[in-house]
Order: structure tokens, then sequence, then C-alpha cells
């Protein structure tokens, strides 16, 4: 007697159960919706660590990927302000202080505009959430382009800028598909 007539009365009955089983089946679907966001990032490596790490169980759903995404976009904004302050206190060089200045008063807007976009994703208005996002990634990107223009110093930013774009982008995207529900 071959193996697979052993098993073929089974197999059926195995599909179902790994099909149905909740533990398989949520973790999936769950990371599926992070793919569906994370696929429309510039850098999806990032983007699906920083759903992973911060994941408080395997199950998610898009109002917990736009929790995460919006947290971390505080998160991020926040240290960011805090770091162009230091790096303000200790730069001399005039170029660098006045695009320095252009991104502290750029992450402060990212962060007072997702501060208020989190009080109304915890109040449920979504719409509202979504249209104080918007803001944001304008202001993410003047910082950038302040970079860009002669004289134009180092950017000390870059990477930060690079990860704050990205972060502002996983919440707008996840946010909207909120409303899809």
């Amino acid at each position: 007697m071959t193996l697979s007539r052993c098993f073929s009365p089974f197999a059926p009955l195995l599909a179902i159960i790994l099909l149905t089983s909740p533990a398989l089946s949520e973790a999936r679907d769950s990371q599926d919706l992070i793919d569906e966001v994370c696929r429309q990032m510039e850098d999806y490596g990032f983007c699906n660590r920083v759903f992973h790490e911060n994941m408080e169980s395997p199950e998610i759903d898009h109002v917990g990927l736009t929790a995460i995404a919006m947290e971390q976009t505080i998160t991020n904004a926040t240290s960011t302000h805090e770091y162009i302050s230091d790096l303000l206190r200790r730069t001399t060089e005039k170029s660098l202080r006045n695009v320095l200045v252009a991104c502290e008063n750029a992450f402060g807007i990212v962060e007072s505009s997702f501060g208020a976009a989190m009080q109304s994703f915890h109040r449920k208005e979504y719409d509202d959430m979504l249209k104080l996002e918007q803001v944001a990634p304008r202001a993410q990107a003047s910082c950038e382009t302040s970079f860009t223009a002669p004289p134009s110093p180092p950017n000390p930013l870059a990477e930060r800028n690079r990860e704050m774009r990205i972060l502002i982008t996983m919440a707008i995207v996840s946010g909207k598909e909120i409303l899809k529900l």
C-alpha cells in the first residue's frame, strides 16, 4: 500500500482543519493586510518590520495597523524634532542653521497634525483623521527640499526624512483602508 493511499481519506479533513484554524487563518489575514499596505511603500521591509515590531498580537485589522502607523509617526516626528533642536544648539554654520530651522518647523507641523489626527482616530472620526494627516507629507517634504536649495549643506536628516515619509504614507494608506470597511 502506497503512502498516498494511506493519507488520501484524511487529506480533505486535514485541509479543512488547516484552513479553519483561527491561529493560522488570522495570522495569514493579518499578513495579507500588512502586505496590502506595505506593497505601496518605497521600502516594503521597513514598513513590514514597523508593523511586526509593534503588533501586540498576531491578529490585527486596518484599525490596528493605522494605530501602529500613527503612533510610530508621532514617536518618530517627536524624536526627530528633538534631534533637530539639539543640532541647532550645536551648529554655528548659517546655511545649515537656516535649513534646520525650516525642518524644525516642518517636524513641528507633522507632530501637531498627527497629534490632532490621533484624537480623531480615538473618536473614530476617520474622515477627519485623514484630513488632519494630509498636511504632514507637504511639511515633511519641505524639510527634505530645504537641503537641495543652494547653498546646500550636508543633510544630517536624510535617513530620518526617508523613514518619516514612509511612516506618514503608512498611516494615510492604512487609514484610507478603514473607510473602505
